[in-house]
């Protein structure tokens, strides 16, 4: 081989070299962009996920409370019902003692 194909030679090996290099910067650059893609969807998917579940969790919080409150009504009408009845009886108590006080005078 002659000096002259040897120099050619290394001139395309070296332009080889760079566009094997411009490849893979382009590859890589590719890449990148599609990484930062999927991570922006799976972000994206994540948060939705977590709004889906906050939502969830607010719902049946939103529910017990509900039920809590109707139970709560109840427990509370059920009570003072209850001292609806005492006062009536200790009522009547008080004014059948007052007649027969009166009436025994």
């Amino acid at each position: 081989m002659s000096g002259i194909d040897a120099v050619k030679r290394i001139v395309e090996t070296e332009a080889k070299a760079r566009k094997i290099v411009e490849d893979s910067k382009a590859t890589a650059q590719d890449i990148l962009q599609k990484a930062s893609k999927d991570i922006e969807a799976a972000r994206a998917g994540i948060l939705e996920q977590a709004q889906r579940q906050r939502d969830e969790i607010l719902s049946k919080a939103k529910v017990e409370a509900e039920a809590d409150a109707g139970r709560s009504d109840v427990d509370t009408d059920q009570t003072l019902a209850n001292y609806q009845k005492a006062f009536q009886s200790r009522k009547d108590e008080a004014v059948e003692k007052a007649v027969l006080l009166i009436l025994r005078g």
